[in-house]
């Protein structure tokens, strides 16, 4: 019995987005995954050997006849590499996978055009349980919205379809939840190597709170989960803080914001 002939699908870019979505396609078996990106890149090498996905370093070398096509680049390149592609299969689908970017940075040559966002940070060394990212999609006609929300319901057992302002306003609520309060962590975790004098004292032993306050708003409004001294408007704590970061000017400045922040929240 001949075996079944896999669709075509083609990832532009080799970041980590493209790496974990590529990765999902070629552990459903379904699909002949290839691998575009515009220059050399030693990620490719990974994708070959590891993904067993066809590689390329050159746009220019895209086949015109897969079913779907990905875009998984910086959102200022989705226009330019969208109007680059020739695309000879008129059923084929073209996705970027951007929060913040329209679906017009597609383009208006193909007919189905979409997005398709995964809600999630994606670092190449950490798995990701797809089947708990929830994935934003949009399309632009009725044709393209089944093969779309078809295709997402592949990964994902939360799929969801905004329009673009809606996708924004998500887009940045995951930017603060996410890469801003990562950037504290970061903070946290200098503050606490620089100039230490004891072994003992390291970032894990702030794991379980960072755990513990995941785990509280699961279950109240972060209002109301709202701890710490800016809350109390304890002054004398807030001040030994800021004598402490007294040189770190930019720290300094995040901290008495985000206090002030917080009091006003509290008022609310």
């Amino acid at each position: 019995m001949d075996k079944p002939v896999k669709q075509k699908v083609v990832i532009i870019g080799c970041g980590n987005v493209a790496w974990h979505i590529a990765k999902h396609l070629q552990a459903l078996k379904k699909y002949q995954v290839s691998v575009y990106n515009h220059k050399a890149n030693p990620l490719l090498n990974e994708f070959k050997t590891k993904l067993k996905c066809r590689v390329e370093i050159s746009l220019d070398a895209v086949i015109d006849d897969a079913s779907l096509y990905i875009i998984c680049v910086t959102d200022k390149y989705i226009a330019k590499v969208a109007e680059n592609l020739s695309i000879k299969n008129p059923n084929a689908i073209l996705l970027h996978t951007s929060g913040s970017a329209k679906i017009q940075e597609l383009g208006s040559r193909i007919h189905n055009v979409g997005v398709f966002y995964p809600l999630q940070t994606f670092s190449k060394e950490a798995a990701i349980n797809w089947t708990k990212v929830p994935i934003i999609v949009e399309s632009v006609n009725r044709d393209s919205e089944h093969s779309i929300l078809y295709f997402a319901d592949m990964f994902s057992a939360t799929v969801i379809s905004l329009d673009y302002k809606n996708r924004l306003k998500l887009h940045l609520a995951a930017v603060l939840v996410n890469n801003f309060t990562n950037a504290l962590y970061v903070s946290a975790f200098d503050l606490i190597n620089r100039d230490s004098t004891s072994k003992d004292l390291n970032f894990e032993i702030l794991l379980p709170l960072i755990e513990q306050t995941t785990e509280k708003i699961k279950t109240l409004e972060p209002r109301a989960a709202q701890t710490g001294p800016a809350k109390r408007r304890d002054e004398s704590v807030m001040e030994k803080h800021l004598d402490l970061i007294s040189k770190q000017n930019d720290l300094k400045k995040i901290y008495k914001q985000l206090s002030k922040l917080i009091v006003k929240q509290q008022e609310k």
